[in-house]
């Protein structure tokens, strides 16, 4: 599917992007902490402008402010 195609059904749909990982080590730690709390959450797998591969993690957008609470993220990357 189309990059820009994609992030526009994503919008649309009320999915928003919580954060990029490099690693599937790195993002299934966030998934367990997000399911843990029943947050609806969504991933897909992208080439990055150097082409190394990378996951983007999506939750609702009604519950973003829930996930980043549940995760510690603050702004400028994970602590």
């Amino acid at each position: 599917m189309n990059n820009t195609l994609a992030n526009i059904w994503l919008f649309a749909t009320h999915w928003t992007k919580l954060d990029a990982f490099d690693t599937e080590e790195e993002l299934n730690d966030e998934l367990e902490l997000l399911q843990r709390q029943s947050l609806p959450t969504k991933v897909r797998q992208v080439t990055d402008k150097e082409g190394k591969e990378q996951f983007l993690l999506y939750v609702k957008q009604a519950d973003r402010d829930y996930a980043r609470y549940c995760t510690g993220w603050r702004p400028g990357g994970m602590m």
